[in-house]
């Protein structure tokens, strides 16, 4: 322990001393530990901490894998479920999910606030029991409860609890007014609790009804318990067993489909796996460039040292007390690097959760126990591989000739030159390969920005309004195997009286309405059948296209050019002929050389639905910035869809959404329109209220996000690479001080001088540059799905990042090469 100490007051003495260099390994080493640090923090809050619930490890995602194709995961039908529920054996228990339910909350005394739109979510009585979850206030749900004639019953969330009735101790068995109907308030769920919806703010019992068991539809989510000791490969072999009964059992809806479990951790984010495993390889990169350019540092260091540690050794220091030495010291510089690598991982971290998208355990990243231990783990690394080398070199003197007055170490000072170049050919192909990962992600990020979503989306504000679907539905049994319901006459009739009142309000230019926001990323795809055509051969000819119900005047209102044809007008009614407008796109590829003005088109939308006539044709719309091919789409006045419809389908039918035209700035007008839709149904809360720029710039948002990412990453990279190529050639100078000063007394020009040191810089530059680029041509591919409308081997991206670094790096010689040129010969002559 003395001789630690001893170490360490002499490795800080030397530390405060050589203030230069200490300042520059520390704040190179917090660099990479830093990044490091805030990465591996979302890496284990994300991916390797344990979810909230009772054993998570024993939970299991069930998915229905449709034939020949086992990769695709598809949700259970109520039928599936309810057969799994019966038949399981290696489970301890079952449950299923609907992940999203919408409803409006009602205004009016004991009811909260004002009327409002809430998410939440409908769930089977086992479910909560699966997850091992309690409410804090209440109950959860009984099998009783799921019962169709039992009195309806919900759990709301905690932020409910709180935003609606000031975290009231009295409100078990209050009564919410959800889509008018009176629902029983049975318990609070736990602050913070969500599963898969970090929206939603209450929970109801599925109550699954008769039509509900002949469905085909998959919308559910069955999660399951194992047993214990029971392990997912057991269980997996009892599921393929039960797919292979279905399947003879069900033919119609279950042959040949396979049954595949998933743990829960896997299914809840597992497809944030490889985006944020790519960016902790990206800051490993960094931090290797860090410990490169501080062995290198150590290295020249070293040289300065040979006489010193010649003296140690020959008083009687064995070669693992030298190392020792080194290695102290190379720590010491670690641990302050460690130490100024967690305050700034703690800012950027804060930095990070306030600009960052949205995404699953978000709230739990933190710089906890569990990462400050990777930290102290990662700087007792970090001074190990950097001090290595050094330490190495420096146990192994030649005592003779460093013990004499004008030893130059020539043969100890080649070795140790040729690792510091290589260790800048290292730092050059590390650097490379961040740039040009952060050059695709611009060039991907510059080509999205400039894509023409072919609408003109400024001044546009859009909101939402939901009807009640217990008021304006009503089931009617099944429809081609799937549940089928009926909408109101009275929905399209509201909708229509809304949108013309909003086109009276001051300050609109103009109204529409549609089924989705614009460019929301919202559509869905229908077949059609093209009347005077035989009909598709098999199902992937099968002819399909985007499918909008709209109102008139919604393509003058967006600013979409109307080529041919007319636009929709009042006539269009329910009671007149049917009509539909197709897009350009459509247009050219079932009508190459004919005019599609009179065709007619029947949509499969319902059993007894009618042809349509093309009566337009529209320029393209890109529904999202993610679009790069525009897509076959086809309009229709909302008036004339089909009021049966398949069940799936309801929510979106009772769903409008407006879009206004402002004269100045949008946002300005949202008080009135509130007022013009309560003088219509003061009933229905407006929601989602945005303008159409921030659509578009929210589907920015999360590859500006990564880019700046990793661009910061390449920056830090690229700097550091810098410094390494500006000390090796700086060190190289003053080593060769000697032959300079021969050369120019010889007669060697200023230019001769800069070519001789150049040609070791370029040397360097081209060997880093050709490992860089081989490297990013096998590890661009990795980003593919980041990437649009740029390939991950880009060879502009390529060339331009690598025409940049080299000019860097040839800048950072600069300096050297000119000072090699102010060796006065007679100084250095004399100085040897």
């Amino acid at each position: 322990m003395n001789t630690l100490g001893q170490d360490l007051r002499y490795g800080l003495r030397l530390l405060v001393k050589q203030r230069g260099v200490t300042a520059v390994a520390v704040v190179s080493l917090a660099l990479g530990i830093a990044a490091n640090t805030l990465i591996f923090s979302i890496v284990y809050a994300v991916l390797l901490r344990s979810l909230g619930y009772k054993e998570p490890e024993r939970l299991v995602v069930l998915w229905f894998t449709p034939p020949n194709r086992p990769d695709q995961n598809q949700g259970v039908s109520v039928a599936n479920y309810l057969t799994l529920k019966e038949q399981y054996k290696v489970f301890e228990a079952i449950g299923a999910l609907q992940f999203s339910w919408p409803v409006n909350l009602s205004a009016g005394p004991n009811q909260g606030s004002l009327a409002e739109r809430a998410w939440g979510q409908k769930l089977s009585a086992s479910l909560l029991e699966t997850l091992g979850v309690h409410p804090v206030l209440g109950r959860w749900f009984t099998e009783a409860d799921d019962q169709l004639a039992a009195d309806p019953v919900v759990l709301i969330s905690h932020r409910l609890w709180q935003r609606r009735y000031g975290g009231a101790p009295d409100i078990l068995g209050k009564i919410l007014r959800m889509d008018g109907h009176p629902t029983t308030i049975i318990g609070v769920m736990p602050p913070h609790f969500e599963f898969f919806n970090d929206e939603a703010d209450f929970w109801l019992p599925f109550r699954f009804a008769p039509f509900n068991m002949g469905s085909r539809t998959r919308y559910l989510l069955a999660l399951a318990r194992l047993k214990p000791g029971q392990t997912r490969q057991q269980a997996q072999a009892e599921m393929n067993g039960v797919a292979a009964q279905l399947g003879q059992a069900f033919p119609e809806t279950n042959k040949d489909w396979g049954i595949r479990l998933e743990p829960l951790l896997q299914t809840y984010v597992g497809w944030l796996r490889e985006p944020i495993l790519i960016l902790q390889g990206a800051v490993a990169f960094v931090l290797l460039i860090a410990c490169a350019n501080v062995a290198g540092l150590l290295l020249a260091q070293a040289s300065s040292r040979q006489k010193e540690i010649a003296v140690r050794s020959a008083l009687g220091a064995g070669r693992w007390r030298v190392v020792r030495q080194v290695l102290t010291e190379s720590m010491l510089l670690s641990t302050l690097g460690g130490a100024l690598g967690v305050l700034l991982a703690y800012g950027g971290q804060r930095v990070f959760l306030a600009t960052s998208p949205p995404f699953p355990r978000l709230r739990e990243i933190a710089i906890d126990p569990g990462v400050l231990g990777f930290t102290a783990l990662l700087t007792l690394v970090t001074g190990v591989i950097f001090g290595a080398a050094p330490a190495l070199h420096a146990s192994r003197p030649d005592l003779v000739e460093s013990l004499k007055e004008s030893s130059r170490g020539a043969t100890a000072g080649l070795v140790r030159q040729r690792l510091r170049n290589a260790l800048v050919v290292v730092q050059m192909a590390l650097a490379l390969v961040l740039l040009i990962g952060a050059g695709l992600l611009i060039n991907s990020f510059l080509r999205l920005y400039s894509a023409q979503p072919g609408c003109d989306p400024r001044n546009l504000l859009t909101f939402q309004l939901r009807l009640a679907r217990a008021e304006f539905t009503k089931d009617i049994g099944t429809m081609g195997g799937f549940h089928a319901i009926e909408i109101s006459p009275r929905v399209p009739a509201l909708f229509e009286r809304i949108w013309q009142r909003l086109s009276g309000v001051p300050g609109v230019q103009s109204a529409a309405a549609s089924m989705t926001p614009p460019l929301s990323g919202g559509s869905f795809q229908f077949g059609f059948s093209i009347e005077g055509r035989k009909p598709p051969a098999s199902e992937k000819e099968a002819l399909t296209a985007a499918y909008f119900p709209v109102s008139p005047g919604f393509f003058s209102t967006l600013g979409v050019p109307l080529l041919r044809g007319r636009d929709f007008t009042l006539q269009d009614s329910s009671a007149g002929p049917r009509a539909v407008i197709i897009n350009q796109t459509m247009a050219r590829r079932w009508w190459i050389d004919e005019n599609p003005i009179g065709q007619r088109l029947r949509l499969d939308l319902s059993p007894d639905e009618k042809p349509r006539q093309i009566i337009g044709v529209v320029g393209d719309i890109r529904q999202n910035r993610y679009q790069q091919r525009a897509e076959a789409q086809m309009y229709v006045p909302y008036v004339q869809q089909p009021l049966p419809s398949l069940g799936r389908y309801a929510e979106p039918l009772l769903t409008m959404s407006y879009t206004v035209r402002a004269a100045g700035d949008p946002l300005r007008l949202v008080s009135a329109l509130r007022t013009a839709v309560g003088e219509i149904d003061p009933s229905q809360p407006m929601f989602n209220i945005r303008t159409v720029e921030q659509n578009v710039s929210d589907q920015l948002r999360e590859p500006l996000f990564l880019m700046t990412l990793l661009g910061i990453f390449g920056g830090i990279a690229v700097t550091l690479a810098a410094i390494g190529i500006y000390g090796v050639m700086a060190y190289s100078v003053s080593q060769r001080r000697h032959e300079i000063g021969i050369r120019m007394a010889l007669g060697a020009g200023r230019g001769h001088v800069v070519k001789l040191v150049a040609r070791q810089s370029l040397l360097l530059i081209s060997l880093g540059t050709a490992a860089g680029l081989a490297a990013s041509a096998a590890l661009t591919r990795l980003m593919g799905s980041w990437l649009w409308g740029v390939t991950p081997t880009d060879p502009a991206t390529f060339a331009l990042v690598a025409i940049a670094l080299i000019s860097v790096a040839l800048a950072a010689c600069y300096v050297p090469a000119r000072r090699a040129t102010g060796v006065d010969p007679t100084v250095a002559l004399r100085h040897e």
